[in-house]
């Protein structure tokens, strides 16, 4: 469609539509001219910045699981006075921009760094890429809307008999959370991780900018920007790895939910 706007021409057009479907089984024609001269086929070109990129989208998604559970968890044990104080602190947090929430972010570590002389991975150590401040400073993002997310979907499961069930049956609150509660909303969960995704992706690029990171995004921005098919072939392998994650996730869920409801026959 760019081409299209660009152009004005439906026969550029369908003729870059050809080259795109060429392109997208002939990856290894796609030659990438570096800045010292050379000219190196795509992938061998890519491979490091995507790599860089994976671990950090990866690692900050991990982190955000762990921690949005422990807070999720530590919510509902609250009373309902500090349940609105964190409700009314998460909408303001909510109403900033995804890109200003993780400048905010870096900049907090970069203030520990300052008082307290723990780097947390601020700086290169003899050129190597630094990961964990890229990890921790994404992964706001993701733990912002899975709290979200999981809060919404605890409060759903709370209104079901199941629930009030197993409390007359004297469970407590956590064996009921972890068991039961939290087990029945990691389905509609993993589906978010498609919109939390696309939250990442755009913060990504003023991460990488900001740090010097050598990543999938900056690529993008030097090679990529005006080149279709570097962006077509960048897209497909951000995404590939995503959809391998949330169709794993579903066989995994699915199946555990069908083994719950096959012990809850059998009794």
């Amino acid at each position: 469609m760019p081409v299209l706007f660009q152009t004005q021409s439906f026969t550029y057009f369908f003729q870059s539509i050809g080259s795109g479907i060429y392109y997208l089984f002939q990856p290894q024609k796609i030659i990438i001219p570096l800045s010292n001269g050379d000219e190196v086929p795509f992938f061998a070109a890519v491979s490091n910045a995507y790599l860089n990129s994976i671990i950090i989208i990866f690692g900050s998604l991990a982190i955000a699981i762990i921690v949005s559970i422990l807070f999720t968890y530590l919510f509902h044990t609250l009373t309902k006075p500090f349940k609105k104080v964190i409700h009314g602190i998460f909408f303001i947090v909510e109403s900033m921009p995804d890109v200003l929430i993780v400048l905010l972010n870096i900049q907090f570590f970069i203030w520990i760094f300052k008082t307290s002389g723990i780097s947390l991975g601020i700086y290169e150590f003899g050129g190597e890429t630094i990961y964990f401040l890229p990890i921790l400073a994404l992964s706001s993002i993701p733990t912002i809307y899975l709290f979200k997310y999981m809060t919404a979907s605890i409060d759903e499961e709370k209104t079901k008999d199941y629930y009030l069930l197993s409390r007359s049956r004297g469970f407590g609150e956590s064996y009921i959370f972890f068991i039961h509660l939290f087990r029945n909303t990691l389905l509609t969960l993993i589906q978010y991780y498609k919109n939390i995704f696309l939250y990442m992706i755009s913060s990504l690029l003023i991460l990488e900018i900001l740090l010097r990171l050598d990543g999938i995004m900056s690529f993008v921005k030097l090679y990529g920007i005006g080149d279709f098919r570097i962006l077509m072939w960048v897209l497909i392998m951000l995404y590939f790895p995503l959809y391998m994650f949330i169709r794993t996730g579903e066989y995994i869920v699915n199946k555990l939910t069908f083994d719950e409801a096959g012990d809850q026959v059998v009794e």
